[in-house]
């Protein structure tokens, strides 16, 4: 290896033939050892055969669960086997017909029980046919979106490899050679950067992350890329256009709006604009020497925008303003990358956010179902997680710790459902048999919540609303800081409700005597400090808002011996 790095040297100094191709070839392997290999393809059979392994695989599975003895005696999830071979082979269509195959093939014609004859209920195998072609479906797309992907890489390595040849055949000089190198593995890191920067987009909706926050994250990302002076999201205000800034970011780290980030706006605000109306990237040099100038001036900044789309239209635009010539091409493609990107992850939000909203509608249709056994009940659900979210957001929790608690609020009672409707609906006081019937609920709503799982978060404030600070509550008698925040939230937030309410054999109390009996009991029967937390926003809240007396009637549930409390 000495002696070859020697000879390289004396070859370089010297100009000979042989040292230049000694060098080409090292620079061809330094390369192939920088380049991206494309992926292995290991599945390589004919269609033909690929085909007849899956139908095989379908026979073979459904053989396999009828000589098992029947559904009851053999998981029919052994078709995923067919079905995920047929997705990765042919893509989610064809997951999704062999996912339907298999959903019939096991369905009615597969007995429960092949020894006693039961056949299946529709119940039993129609949603198992939805379930294999909906995840077939899920799973193909994904597929298909993780090999698009990888044939961009593919493809940009091939670019890549193809520029470094071209490098390559020049003959100049070792310097220049070694120039290109630096530059090209400047280009590579910049490229792996962007990926990096790409993928903490990508992490952010995956954890949760709101428009906004979205928004803020990509204009400091790609300003921290581009080295950019500033960078904001500017979206059109209402049907006008106007435009306003949505989120911004400055090199220089101040939070307030400085005078110069304002300066820098104002250049950039008519490539905005032009990005939005025409729904393509621009930068100021092409704007201010193109047929459709705007009436601005230049300030000797210059700036470039891309458009934000979303569902067929420009929402918006990713804008940023350079010192000097600072807005090149390969900076705008960047931008238009970064744009695009927002606008995915922006419907993602979206779309996440309709999904919550349909499931928050479900979980009230199921409580006020529940509540449509009982008379005294009224909007009491509905109250109650009004209640437990003004809580929750005077204790700055998080948004996803508020949707919890309101699913959890609403479905408190959930349990009622295993209670029967003589002691539900008995006018007078509970029997300690009755009050023990009806202790279970929050057992029984807990289980219920186990079993679906967008209600899984919802489990401890549902099973432990009943919990008393002093650990004198049921079901499991926690005390203190062992019952779950949710949990004694929604127990403040439903004690409040229930004696604000109409009861049948009382008139419902006062705010200012619902007010003492909290802090009679803050210590004992609720937390104290959330309890000050709940008077602190109720004081806050406009009258209107908490002023609610239903005049229906709803009954408490209550031990012999026990006060009146909340259910």
């Amino acid at each position: 290896m000495a002696i070859d790095i020697k000879n390289t040297a004396r070859n370089r100094v010297n100009g000979s033939k042989g040292g230049r191709h000694r060098r080409r070839a090292w620079l061809a392997r330094r390369i192939d050892d920088l380049s991206l290999h494309p992926p292995l393809q290991r599945l390589t059979a004919p269609a033909g055969v690929r085909v007849a392994t899956v139908a095989l695989l379908l026979v073979v599975c459904l053989l396999v669960i009828f000589l098992a003895g029947g559904i009851s005696k053999f998981n029919p999830q052994i078709f995923w086997v067919p079905i995920l071979m047929a997705t990765f082979w042919f893509g989610p269509l064809a997951g999704a017909v062999v996912g339907l195959a298999a959903g019939l093939l096991v369905g009615p014609y597969v007995p429960l029980d092949v020894d006693s004859g039961h056949d299946q209920a529709l119940g039993d195998w129609l949603p198992r046919i939805f379930y294999f072609v909906a995840v077939a479906l899920v799973v193909g797309t994904a597929h298909a979106r993780v090999r698009s992907r990888n044939a961009e890489l593919v493809k940009a390595n091939e670019r890549l490899k193809a520029a470094h040849r071209r490098l390559l055949a020049a003959k100049g000089e070792t310097r220049h050679n070694e120039q290109v190198l630096r530059e090209t593995k400047a280009l590579q890191e910049r490229f792996a950067a962007e990926v990096r920067a790409l993928q903490i987009i990508d992490a952010a909706v995956l954890s949760g992350s709101s428009e906004q926050e979205l928004m803020e994250l990509t204009a400091r990302l790609f300003g921290e890329l581009s080295q950019a002076k500033t960078c904001a999201v500017v979206v059109p205000m209402g049907d006008s256009t106007n435009l306003t800034l949505a989120a911004a970011y400055d090199s220089g780290g101040e939070l307030a709006r400085t005078t110069e980030l304002l300066n820098c706006l104002e250049a950039g605000e008519s490539a905005a604009a032009w990005a939005i109306s025409h729904c393509q990237p621009i930068t100021s040099d092409g704007l201010f020497s193109g047929p459709e100038t705007p009436g601005v001036r230049q300030n000797g900044t210059a700036a470039m925008a891309a458009p934000i789309m979303g569902n067929g239209n420009c929402i918006g635009a990713l804008m940023a303003s350079f010192a000097g010539e600072g807005a090149t091409g390969e900076r705008l493609e960047e931008m238009a990358r970064f744009a695009n990107q927002l606008s995915v992850c922006i419907q993602n939000v979206q779309h996440r956010t309709l999904f919550k909203s349909l499931a928050l509608d479900t979980v009230f249709a199921m409580a006020e179902a529940i509540e449509s056994r009982d008379p005294y009940t009224g909007d009491h659900c509905r109250h109650l997680a009004d209640y437990a979210d003004l809580l929750a957001a005077t204790l700055n929790l998080s948004e996803t710790e508020r949707g919890i608690i309101r699913c959890g609020a609403a479905l408190h009672d959930v349990g009622k459902i295993g209670v029967s409707d003589a002691v539900l609906k008995k006018p007078g006081k509970l029997t300690p048999p009755e009050w023990a019937e009806i202790r279970l609920h929050p057992y029984i709503g807990g289980q219920l919540c186990k079993r679906v799982s967008f209600l899984h978060d919802a489990y401890p404030i549902v099973y432990h609303h009943h919990e008393r600070f002093d650990g004198q509550g049921y079901p499991d008698g926690l005390r203190g800081e062992e019952i779950p925040t949710g949990a004694r939230i929604v127990a403040i937030a439903d004690a409040f409700d229930a004696m604000t309410s109409h009861r049948p054999y009382r008139a419902a109390m006062s705010h200012a005597q619902a007010i003492r009996e909290l802090r009679r009991g803050a210590g004992h029967q609720w937390d104290a400090h959330l309890v000050n937390a709940f008077l602190e926003a109720i004081h806050s809240e406009p009258p209107g808002v908490l002023g609610h007396h239903r005049e229906e009637p709803r009954r408490s549930l209550r031990s012999p011996q026990a006060p009146a409390a909340p259910r």
